[in-house]
């Protein structure tokens, strides 16, 4: 019995004292600092004034109506910026804040406000200090620079642009840090499996997870899933089963697909015309870009067309112009169609010339979007028709594919096969498509590893439509919302 009872007492003190270890010093110990899903003041903001409080000039060059970008990935303001950022917030009372900063205290009139600190080990430093939800200011040398917000989001083309930027001048930090390397790219694809009678078409979409700490990820599942501004849409183009055509698609967000049913969306998110036969080229948030033919002509005539992914209600194609945003935009699209005419058929009445003005849309050619237009004339019975690219340019916001780091002829040399290419931004892959492969290569100090990574099978024809990419903090947000929202089959 005593026996038992020595035993008893080892084993109470052994637990008490295992319960010991560890224990913190103090309660604070216990409080986990709360993770930030987003910055207090994200948003795009414009400097609207700029309150000088010395004689000395702004030494940052910093103007009325330049743009301060925040962001989880991104703090950027002209050539200065964080990517990535670390954030911190606090309450402080502003005039104690100001005159620390040797600034009049009476500027503003607000006691208490908060400050958002941004920073990049030792690239980067900066106060953000909220006046309203709608107005920021910061101090630079002895200015305050005060901006308004006009976008409660960063569009992502912002931050893919510093993240191209970064992977040229920050490889790594002063302090030795990598530049972030997580990323996650949608790639929107469209088969081709060829029939007795025409081709049919679909469309897929894969989910590529590249994670510096971990094997890449590659998951597939069927239609366009695209991002737009801050949340998801699917894209859908299926053969009508009754005219053997592809007449319509749907555009639409995730959080609606249950609801699609009723009436105001089947209207708002379909476009629709069963005069048409298409196939869908392109797919972003801002525009859906197909060619097709008109079932009622006696001959197949191709042609082009762009619409606006949030505007299908219409059934319309955009005109040259409403893409321009200006009236000149109609005479250069009829000087480059006249031209191209002129040269392939020699002189002909312009007077008698017919101009369609939506007969235009865009291609993927060998690492490029290009615009595209046809034409086609009667020549003795028969009809004669052509495409070609038209130079139109680029709105900023849409395709950012100046100034590419890697040439055709390097693609070419890496893989004759090659059929086109995409440089992922943050510069650490190349991404190339063969005719059975979509392969990705490392890129490293420069020098692309002619040894792929990995690569993806390619089952059918295919052509990539789509390719989306997210840094960061984007990265699992994306992959997490594919597999949620998608029957994954690959």
């Amino acid at each position: 019995m005593n026996k038992i009872k020595k035993i008893s007492i080892l084993f109470l003190i052994f637990i008490l004292t295992s319960c010991s270890f560890g224990r913190p010093e103090d309660v604070t110990e216990l409080i986990e600092t709360p993770k930030i899903e987003d910055p207090i003041l994200k948003g795009t903001w414009e400097v609207k004034e700029i309150k000088s409080t010395s004689n000395n000039k702004n030494s940052d060059k910093i103007k009325k109506g330049d743009i301060l970008y925040i962001d989880n990935d991104l703090v950027a303001l002209n050539d200065d910026y964080a990517y990535p950022p670390k954030f911190s917030s606090k309450y402080v009372d502003l005039n104690s804040y100001l005159q620390s900063r040797s600034i009049d205290k009476n500027i503003f009139d607000k006691d208490n406000v908060e400050v958002l600190s941004a920073s990049q080990g030792e690239l980067y430093s900066k106060d953000f200090i909220k006046l309203s939800n709608q107005e920021i200011f910061m101090i630079v040398d002895n200015a305050i620079i005060v901006f308004e917000k006009i976008d409660d989001n960063v569009s992502r083309s912002i931050v893919e642009k510093y993240a191209k930027r970064a992977s040229k001048e920050r490889t790594t930090t002063k302090s030795g840090k990598k530049v972030e390397g997580d990323i996650c790219v949608l790639i929107g694809v469209r088969e081709r499996i060829d029939t007795e009678s025409s081709p049919n078409y679909y469309y897929y979409t894969y989910c590529v997870r590249i994670d510096p700490n971990r094997m890449a990820r590659v998951e597939k599942a069927e239609h366009i899933y695209f991002p737009n501004k801050q949340e998801f849409w699917r894209l859908k183009c299926e053969l009508n089963p009754q005219s053997k055509k592809y007449d319509s698609f749907k555009a639409y967000p995730i959080k609606l697909e249950k609801e699609l049913s009723k009436k105001e969306n089947q209207e708002k998110y379909k476009f629709i015309n069963r005069d048409l036969d298409l196939k869908i080229n392109f797919v972003n948030e801002d525009y859906i870009s197909f060619d097709y033919n008109l079932v009622s002509d006696k001959s197949p005539i191709n042609k082009y067309a762009m619409v606006k992914t949030d505007e299908l209600k219409s059934n319309t194609f955009m005109t040259i112009n409403e893409y321009a945003g200006d009236e000149k935009s109609k005479q250069v699209f009829k000087n480059l169609v006249y031209e191209q005419v002129n040269s392939n058929f020699g002189s002909v009445d312009e007077d008698k010339m017919a101009y369609d003005y939506t007969n235009f849309g865009l291609i993927r050619n060998l690492g490029l979007w290009q615009f595209q237009s046809s034409y086609h004339l009667e020549r003795d019975g028969a009809i004669e028709q052509k495409s070609f690219p038209i130079d139109i340019a680029l709105r900023e916001n849409l395709i950012d594919q100046d100034n590419k780091e890697i040439t055709v002829d390097q693609i070419k040399n890496l893989n004759y096969q090659a059929k086109d290419y995409f440089e992922l931004v943050n510069g650490q892959y190349v991404v190339v498509q063969s005719p059975d492969e979509i392969l990705f290569y490392h890129i490293k100090n420069g020098l692309i590893d002619t040894n792929p990574k990995f690569s993806i099978q390619l089952q059918n024809p295919s052509q990539i439509i789509m390719f989306e990419q997210g840094l960061g903090s984007y990265a699992e947000k994306w992959e997490d919302s594919f597999n949620a929202n998608n029957v994954i089959i690959h």
